[in-house]
């Protein structure tokens, strides 16, 4: 679905505008080259863009991304690359027509064809006002010509269709004004090498470990965001990252790889070192008691998710399914047939949960139990405030994430439009807040577990404490088919890392490897049958329902920042079965750095 849905919106960026942009009460930035340039061009291109006999645009926006970063990869205790950056990322969007008939929402074999249109045009960093409306000026004229076309490929097709309710293309919004301070990028380089160098030579104490590597990210970025409906918008951000990985091989060959994260708004507020380096032994002890433990070839039964794993799954199987973005039309019936549509979307107002579930995305949030949640924003990537959105009330699904492009049900925007690196704004998670009225403790957990496996007469239940992202650990064979797959009977989330069966008689842990989750998706997350009063804080780059779904896949591209709490839950009933495929026979010669 990801990558279904990932590659539909790749094509929809469409076209645009007109009309007048117009201020809401004094900006007093006139320091600001940048945002001088966009609202100077786009004041242009609105009042005089237009192709004889053709449509004027109807709407217009400039979207900057105007980020700084310094990225350290370091390992075994030595930096492997550090790199400071700067750029300036534009997306122009150009719509012609008209808000209820316009250019997007409309994919055609032509338009997959054009890979310029893909990618965004990158401005000069400097504050260089001739230059930046120059390439804004190109890009604008480029996506105008690019709407024309595509508006009367669309308007072609749509003669020959018989449809039923017209719902509009593109909302009608409040414009908005919100200019906040330039947020400046500082960091010490020195220190942050030293930092990772210390922090990577820990996996040098671990002898079954074959590649490893951190990874430290501080990045502050300035939006700006202007459009001919008159909304002006600078929103500074920052965060930091820090993620390490590791992996090996068991003594049958079987690639194993673990990974802990962390996660904050600034230097100062991540974890402490010593608290990171604890995290960092663990992770690899736990890769070391991975390559002796057996493999779990195949079970069903119950399976109680606790901490990582619980949030993970909800990030996957749920986040990307409330999506309410409404399926283009297609050229082609072979590609309309691969698109589909977020698996919950046609459930409004039936259960998806269990009753003692309820789901909120907050993304005006900034903290959950005191810690720092990456998912939040003042504003949209469409210039909408952000805004709560409750999604499911006693597991009845409510509502839907929403952009611009409106659904019959829900014809305005919630303040959920993100984008990535590529392609337009669609509906996506923020912070993502599962809560439960019914929770118990681990133990509580645990015993009903047990409890399911004896009235199954199943000698041993299942749980696990994390499961995999590819994004920090790599993407190899199995995470990629997991990302590009599609129709019934896919992997719907990643390969879990740490599994542990849990005896019947006793209670007994044994931690076990190999096994994949089989057909969990947001349709049987219903049948949980109870939640924990624990809640698990994660942090991490999610594709969402954008271009970036298909395109990290193959160039590892920044994601869009998210968070997901959730409690640790219990499935009644969830299949396992060992993965797949050939594998690689381990190392001949021991580790260098141990060799007897």
């Amino acid at each position: 679905m990801r990558f279904r849905i990932g590659l539909i919106c790749l094509f929809l960026s469409g076209a645009a505008a007109a009309g007048s942009v117009h201020a809401r009460g004094p900006l007093q930035q006139n320091d600001d080259v940048l945002l001088k340039a966009m609202r100077d061009e786009l004041a242009r291109s609105a009042a005089q863009l237009k192709l004889e006999s053709l449509d004027k645009p109807y709407y217009i926006e400039y979207a900057v991304t105007d980020s700084e970063s310094f990225d350290i990869d370091a390992s075994f205790g030595a930096v492997v690359r550090a790199s400071h950056d700067r750029s300036r990322p534009a997306r122009v969007t150009v719509r012609a027509g008209g808000y209820d008939l316009d250019n997007t929402g409309f994919v055609s074999m032509r338009a997959m064809m054009n890979f310029e249109r893909r990618f965004p045009r990158e401005l000069v960093t400097e504050d260089d006002y001739s230059t930046i409306r120059r390439d804004l000026w190109l890009a604008t004229d480029t996506s105008y010509k690019a709407a024309l076309e595509q508006l009367a490929q669309k308007r072609a097709f749509k003669k020959t269709k018989i449809e039923g309710e017209q719902i509009p293309d593109f909302s009608r919004e409040e414009p908005r004004t919100s200019i906040a301070s330039r947020r400046i990028f500082q960091c010490d380089q020195a220190k942050l090498k030293d930092l990772a160098r210390r922090l990577s030579a820990i996996l040098r104490e671990y002898p079954v470990v074959y590649e490893s590597g951190i990874r430290l990210s501080v990045r502050t970025t300035n939006k700006y965001f202007v459009n001919s409906e008159g909304a002006v918008i600078r929103e500074p951000a920052s965060l930091v990252t820090l993620n390490a990985r590791a992996s090996t091989q068991a003594a049958d060959g079987m690639r194993l790889k673990n990974f802990v994260s962390f996660a904050a708004p600034s230097i100062d507020e991540l974890a402490p070192e010593a608290e990171i380096a604890s995290a960092i032994r663990r992770m690899a002890q736990d890769l070391t008691d991975l390559t002796a433990a057996p493999v779990l070839e195949k079970y069903t039964g119950p399976v109680l998710l606790i901490g990582q794993a619980s949030s993970e799954m909800f990030a996957q199987a749920l986040g990307p399914q409330l999506s309410g973005d409404r399926p283009p039309l297609f050229d082609q019936p072979q590609m309309a047939a691969m698109a589909g549509q977020a698996e919950l979307a046609d459930r409004l107002n039936l259960r998806v949960l269990p009753t003692f579930l309820n789901a909120l995305d907050d993304p005006t949030a900034r903290t959950f139990d005191k810690q720092a949640l990456i998912g939040a924003y003042n504003v949209d990537d469409e210039g909408i405030a952000a805004r709560p959105a409750p999604l499911i009330e006693h597991g009845v699904l409510k509502t839907l994430l929403m952009s611009r492009r409106p659904r019959k049900e829900f014809p305005q925007s919630n303040g959920h439009g993100r984008a990535g690196i590529f392609g337009p704004p669609s509906s996506a998670i923020g912070n993502l807040i599962l809560r439960t009225t019914e929770g118990k403790s681990f133990d509580d957990l645990k015993q009903e577990l047990l409890r399911l496996c004896r009235a199954q007469g199943l000698p041993y239940g299942v749980m696990i404490k994390s499961l995999d992202d590819p994004g920090i650990t790599g993407r190899d064979a199995e995470s990629m088919v997991f990302s590009m797959s599609g129709g019934e009977g896919r992997q719907a989330v990643t390969s879990p890392i740490l599994v542990y069966k849990i005896y019947a008689e006793g209670g007994r842990q044994e931690l076990v490897r190999g096994a994949n989750i089989v057909g969990l998706s947001a349709r049987t997350l219903k049948d949980i049958v109870a939640a924990g009063s624990d809640s698990y804080v994660l942090n991490k780059s999610e594709s969402g329902g954008s271009a970036q779904g298909i395109m990290s896949i193959f160039s590892g591209g920044a994601g869009i920042p998210c968070s997901v709490i959730a409690p640790s839950v219990l499935f009644e009933e969830l299949e396992l079965k060992r993965g797949t495929g050939p594998v690689r026979k381990p190392a001949l010669l021991e580790h260098p750095g141990f060799a007897k």
